[in-house]
């Protein structure tokens, strides 16, 4: 294993920074004198994700009653959170959206389980009043970045692990591990660590499969995300790398306090919001 590993060492330097425009968002979003003229007009400076933004934000996703024709509305309306996850969001499908370009790996089905996560993430973290619902659906879309970065970066590697996977009959980490010594949730944590993302960003990637060692402070944010993936692959929603039925930890089911009587109706919900959410799979 350890040339393998070497060689993920080697890449990590390789790995792609956050657009300017986005790091400028986030250091803005922390300075509570910031307006929203100032957050517009630095996204603005980028056109492409401008446009993405306002396709998102008109969407049904957010089912506004009138046409949001600018950023600085867009700002004012949903909130400078919602708009810097917004930015944050089509940044990642700029970085990892395409793939290959090969049929090893369907990345198009992977996107759709990552969107379904983060939408289940969000209607998880709107039932237990539990902080921003858009940082969740965030850091559902972003649990298992780290298999695209396995695929770009280490391709070969990439392809002995789904053999793994088809020959064993075994879940992609474990597959993972076997080929790499390391599973994709830690070389998530790398790319994370090198965007300077949030902590709760971070714990959600890394631990997202062991709920039980993320922080105490964070072990909520965490065990949501973990939820959200198991309701994702047991809905059948997109496609994470293999079709075993997911381990539940029961302790994050515990934590979040949701009598089981009502995940039907979540997962109702969810599906519902996952249609709608399908507007950001258009920003591939």
């Amino acid at each position: 294993m350890k040339p393998v590993l070497e060689k993920l060492s080697g890449q990590i330097g390789n790995l792609p920074t956050l657009p300017q425009v986005v790091e400028q968002v986030m250091t803005l979003i922390e300075n509570p004198d910031t307006t929203s003229a100032q957050l517009a007009d630095v996204i603005s400076t980028d056109q492409a994700l401008m446009t993405k933004v306002l396709k998102v934000v008109n969407s049904a996703y957010y089912g506004m009653p009138r046409r949001i024709a600018t950023l600085r509305q867009a700002t004012v309306i949903l909130g400078f959170n919602t708009v810097k996850n917004l930015v944050l969001s089509a940044s990642i499908f700029d970085s990892f959206g395409s793939g290959q370009g090969d049929v090893v790996f369907d990345r198009v089905k992977f996107w759709e389980h990552s969107v379904a996560v983060g939408t289940a993430a969000k209607i998880l973290a709107q039932r237990i009043r539990l902080g921003e619902p858009e940082e969740l659906f965030v850091a559902g879309l972003l649990h298992d970045v780290g298999k695209v970065v396995i695929d770009d970066y280490l391709h070969e590697e990439f392809v002995d692990i789904l053999r793994t996977v088809r020959d064993k009959k075994c879940r992609i980490l474990e597959a993972e591990r076997d080929v790499l010594g390391i599973g994709h949730p830690q070389v998530g944590q790398m790319l994370a660590e090198k965007w300077n993302l949030p902590d709760t960003l971070t714990q959600a990637i890394a631990y997202h499969h062991e709920p039980k060692v993320a922080g105490n402070a964070h072990k909520k944010f965490v065990a949501i995300v973990h939820l959200a993936d198991a309701i994702a692959r047991l809905e059948n929603l997109g496609f994470g790398g293999d079709s075993l039925t997911p381990v539940i930890d029961p302790e994050s089911w515990s934590l979040l306090g949701i009598p089981e009587l009502e995940l039907g109706e979540l997962i109702l919900k969810i599906k519902e919001e996952f249609k709608k959410a399908s507007v950001f799979l258009s920003l591939v």
